[in-house]
């Protein structure tokens, strides 16, 4: 040892008996242990400081809200309101119809003062009488306008600024469409649509951020597609160009924007059932198959996910949630996803929703079956119980894991709903699948229990409880069940019966009234 300096071997601790060692090793065990109990203690600690801060924050904005006479007793006891949109001045462009009509309602709902512009007089009519039935016609001002008239815009935005003395939120929705082929389109309607869609959404962004930095900040939202992120074959040229822009513009802005107190928040949504853009504008030959397997949304849904990213730091929203994922595989591999989608044809789904009467069949049922269909309505084989109840619970089975995109009825040239009623006993849901035929603007189903001599339970369901829900080719709808009488009941079993005259058999079988309902479009609730 002498003249060599230690080592780190000479300055550890002398090893313990070999008796003492598991008594040694379970004090070892017991220390951590016991350090392991103190940090979680410190843990615990520091959780229920974030906790109480949190919650001193939230006492503090809920006195804040409450010195600016944002909650009022007397709204409070006629509807709910979110304390985060209560007395929040909401723009919304493009606001009476279809998604801007559900955006619009939602803000209302959440308390919201909303200014509501669109161009269409029949939108803004039907607007005014839901809003009068939903009690909301204080809270929001709708105006006749055209987004492309830029001054017209401007002062519509100034008037909502004198009025309430501020702007929290731009919602760009405006949108002009014609879903057709380059070749087919004026230069004039592709203008158009970039004026309605990209150019509205530049001026009225400028004229709104002087009045936004005002008054402390704001949020923008402006609604994008995904037809402005995928460029596959089937939307308009026009359209996906108006989009891609508006993508680049709300990019940019956000970035620009970022750190100060006001959010940018870019939404893209993928088909949207229930709307005029469906009904009047896209047949479901100008989509590609491969959306008839994917999920689509409703513009309630696609509302309510707006609401609640206001006042957020989200920059994009994308509903159905399977869409960054399809934006990644475009990404990775565009040619792949071309050449499918050109591959799988035309789609076949129809996305009207409620408002159109148009009974989905399934086109690739070879026609042999499809003039079987009415034959099977009326034998007393197809009403025996041997065959009904297999029947009936296998359709039942397809229509709930296809989510309606699968049924025995639409391969026998029908149009199939999964109905869901309450039970008028139990209460609970009772789920069944039916055929239904166009009636006005919703459809009309009928109670013929296979000819039995007893009325279908749904049937009194619906009389007890008529509101439900509908399930078509993935879509899911809320309805009101209204049971038919004189004229009008005439009618529908004459389309009843002309469709398939083994509905006749079934009623003079039974030797009863048949029920037959109307389900109606489904009313805002008070």
């Amino acid at each position: 040892m002498k003249g060599r300096s230690a080592g780190p071997s000479e300055y550890r601790r002398p090893r313990a008996p070999t008796l003492d060692r598991p008594r040694a090793k379970q004090r070892h065990r017991d220390q951590k242990l016991q350090d392991l109990q103190d940090l979680e203690d410190l843990q615990d600690l520091q959780d229920l400081q974030d906790l109480q801060d949190l919650q001193d924050l939230q006492d503090l904005q809920d006195l804040q809200d409450l010195q600016k006479g944002c909650i009022s007793m007397a709204s409070a006891g006629s509807r709910p309101r979110s304390q985060r949109l209560a007395g929040r001045v909401c723009l919304v462009t493009g606001g009476a119809g279809g998604i801007g009509w559900a955006i619009t309602h939602a803000l209302a709902r959440s308390g919201a003062h909303v200014h509501a512009c669109d161009l269409s007089p029949a939108h803004l009519e039907r607007a005014r009488t839901e809003l009068e039935t939903a009690r909301l016609s204080s809270d929001v001002t709708l105006t006749q306008l055209d987004v492309t008239d830029h001054d017209a815009l401007r002062h519509w935005i100034s008037n909502a600024y004198t009025t309430h003395g501020r702007i929290d939120v731009l919602i760009h929705n405006a949108a002009f469409i014609r879903w057709t082929d380059v070749e087919q389109m004026t230069p004039q309607e592709a203008e158009l649509t970039m004026r309605t869609g990209y150019d509205a959404l530049v001026h009225a962004v400028n004229a709104v951020l002087p009045l936004m930095r005002a008054t402390g900040g704001g949020h923008i939202v402006a609604l994008g597609s995904a037809a402005g992120r995928i460029f596959v074959k089937g939307p308009s040229a026009a359209y996906a160009a108006t989009k891609a822009a508006i993508e680049g513009y709300t990019e940019m802005l956000g970035l620009e924007l970022a750190g100060t107190t006001i959010g940018v928040t870019l939404v893209r949504p993928g088909a949207v059932s229930g709307t005029d853009f469906f009904r009047h504008h896209v047949p479901p030959s100008r989509m590609p198959r491969l959306a008839d397997f994917l999920p689509s949304t409703t513009p309630e849904q696609v509302a309510q996910a707006i609401a609640d990213t206001l006042g957020t730091r989200r920059r994009h929203l994308d509903i159905p949630r399977y869409l960054p994922a399809m934006y990644r595989l475009y990404a990775m591999a565009p040619g792949l996803m071309q050449n499918l989608t050109a591959k799988g044809g035309n789609g076949r789904r129809t996305y009207a929703g409620p408002g159109t009467a148009t009974p989905a069949q399934d086109t690739r049922a070879p026609r042999l079956l499809h003039r079987l269909g009415p034959r099977l309505i009326g034998p007393r084989l197809f009403a025996s119980r041997p065959v009904r109840v297999p029947m009936t619970r296998l359709d039942t089975l397809l229509q709930h894991h296809s989510h309606g995109r699968i049924s025995l009825g639409r391969y026998l040239g029908f149009g199939s709903l999964l109905l869901t009623t309450t039970g008028h006993k139990t209460g609970l849901p009772r789920v069944t699948p039916l055929f239904y035929f166009p009636h006005q603007q919703g459809y009309a189903i009928v109670a013929t229990n296979f000819g039995q001599a007893h009325h279908p339970a749904w049937s009194a369901n619906l009389l007890t409880h008529p509101q439900a829900t509908i399930t078509i080719d993935a879509d899911t709808f809320p309805v009101t069940a209204r049971l038919l009488h004189g004229e009008e009941r005439t009618e529908a079993w004459k389309a009843f019966t002309h469709a398939a005259p083994g509905y006749q058999t079934y009623a003079d079988r039974s030797n009863r009234h048949i029920r037959i309902f109307a389900l109606d479009n489904p009313t805002p609730s008070p």
